[in-house]
């Protein structure tokens, strides 16, 4: 890993940005596998991934991805790295982030804003999209997109919708 940021892919194949948790937060990693902080949607959780899943990241690279160039997708600038026995502090919130990113408010990608509510009733979370450029899942070019994302049909890789999505408000996502 020769940049300053990492991405993987998440559940339904959208790019996360990524950092790496020491060897033994959460038990020693496999033999070629490592332990990463992964931010999927301002949430953070502790992930185990291949090495070999993991992907050079920056600011550049940001925009095929629909990931945060300020944060390279990882929604938290604090440069605090976690260690041993700090698995809890991995597995965050959008709302328990040291430093959340002004760019794109903790998320992760720009297009999109999440609040989330803690009171007496529990806990009470909302993701507001954005208008933004469509960020498309393939161009057919790229081999690396291509061999990820496979056949995830038409989803925007900035905010999860298709290209005709709308807002909360019916605005038109994708201008």
């Amino acid at each position: 890993m020769n940049s300053p940021g990492i991405w993987v892919t998440s559940g339904p194949g959208l790019p996360c940005g990524a950092r790496k948790l020491g060897d033994s937060v959460l038990g020693p990693a496999a033999r070629g596998t490592v332990w990463l902080d992964v931010c999927i949607l301002g949430q953070h959780l502790p992930q185990m991934y291949r090495e070999k899943e993991l992907r050079d990241l920056d600011a550049k690279g940001c925009a095929r991805l629909g990931l945060c160039p300020d944060c390279l997708g990882f929604g938290d600038t604090s440069t605090v790295t976690l260690g041993a026995g700090e698995a809890l502090l991995a597995a965050r919130g959008i709302d328990e982030l040291k430093r959340p990113c002004p760019g794109c408010g903790g998320t992760g990608r720009p297009a999109l804003r999440i609040t989330v509510t803690r009171d007496g009733s529990g806990v009470q979370g909302d993701i507001r999209p954005l208008p933004h450029a469509y960020v498309p899942p393939l161009d057919g070019t790229d081999p690396e997109l291509v061999a990820l994302f496979g056949g995830t049909g038409d989803m925007c890789l900035g905010c999860g919708m298709p290209p005709a999505g709308s807002g909360p408000r019916g605005e038109a996502l994708h201008p």
